[in-house]
């Protein structure tokens, strides 16, 4: 192999592909490791292609090059440059000539003027279109990173929106449960003051018990305002300190253990003089009554004679009373019941 290095020949046959398979692979190891070998390679190659782009090569030469050599699409892409390349050159070779003589100068000049300008103008328009493609891309970045850091944002954004609304949630929790708090301390303090207002009460009536007879009268009422003519009447005398007032409940009433109210007001201005709540009905021989002891001096400290007595009863829901009857009366000294009886 050493002898065929310097044989161009060998080269343009292995390059044709006219060697034998042997010989082939030989030359191929041979060249891969031989930089001079693969150098002279090259210049063979670069001469037969010229010569084939020039047409110097002969007929048979020129079949065997065009079946082999051109059989790959880079070797193909490689021939097009050269022919490019040898027209330029011819183009050059052209301009330069004519230039010498000074009229087929200008004449050549003005024919070949156009195809040069033609030329420089496609260099041209490509380096215009890399440069407008770089800035395309350059731009296409920029808004790329810009929506990046956008979406970013927005994340964050709605990122802190869920926990400020996670916290509210919280909070109003929190809120609930301390205001179910609040409405259970405020409803267990509510019925402890029911029982100890019963306490007193029934106190208060043992206490004045003893001297029920001398210091108490007892007034039965009806419900409904009545005429005022004939109003259920209380005479007391001086020494009378409390008026016990006896409401008969109905029959759906009095089967309820629901607590009861009692308010004591003026007629005519609506002035509440006295209220009692948690009341329990208390049975008598036929049903069930409310009684009531209203201290007189209450009554008598208005200048009045006409009371209204409304009763009410505790709602289901335990927070209200709902108004069940109405009871007129009137309180009026002895001294003055005599002389209207006098009359």
């Amino acid at each position: 192999m050493k002898q065929t290095v310097t044989d161009d020949q060998t080269i343009i046959r292995y390059l044709l592909n006219e060697l034998s398979a042997d010989d082939q692979a030989r030359f191929e190891e041979t060249y891969l490791t031989d930089e001079d070998l693969f150098e002279q390679l090259r210049a063979v190659e670069e001469e037969l292609i010229e010569d084939y782009v020039k047409g110097q090569l002969s007929e048979p030469e020129r079949h065997r090059f065009e079946r082999h050599y051109l059989a790959s699409d880079q070797r193909r892409a490689r021939i097009q440059t050269a022919k490019e390349l040898v027209e330029e050159c011819s183009l050059q070779s052209s301009v330069q000539v004519a230039a010498q003589d000074p009229i087929g100068g200008k004449f050549f000049s003005f024919r070949l003027q156009p195809r040069l300008l033609a030329k420089q103008y496609l260099t041209l328009g490509f380096g215009f279109a890399a440069i407008l493609f770089l800035l395309l891309g350059a731009v296409l970045v920029i808004e790329l990173l810009r929506l990046r850091g956008q979406l970013t944002a927005d994340r964050q954004r709605q990122a802190a929106l869920a926990r400020r609304a996670e916290e509210s949630e919280r909070q109003l929790a929190r809120e609930r449960e301390q205001s179910t708090e609040v409405r259970k301390q405020s409803e267990d303090l509510r019925k402890e003051l029911e029982k100890l207002n019963s306490q007193l009460n029934q106190l208060e009536q043992e206490r004045v018990q003893p001297q029920a007879s001398k210091n108490q009268i007892f007034l039965t009422l009806t419900p409904g305002i009545r005429d005022l003519g004939g109003p259920d009447k209380a005479v007391i005398s001086a020494h009378t300190q409390f008026l016990a007032l006896r409401l008969s409940l109905e029959k759906q009433e009095a089967a309820s253990s629901t607590p009861y109210r009692v308010i004591v007001k003026t007629v005519e201005e609506g002035k509440e003089l006295w209220t009692q709540e948690g009341i329990k009905p208390q049975r008598s021989k036929s049903d069930r009554d409310i009684v009531v002891r209203v201290p007189v001096n209450r009554l008598t400290a208005t200048g009045s004679q006409d009371f209204m007595l409304t009763l009410s009863m505790r709602t289901a829901e335990g927070k209200d009373y709902e108004e069940l009857e109405s009871y007129y009366f009137q309180v009026i000294s002895k001294q003055r019941y005599y002389k209207w009886r006098n009359r």
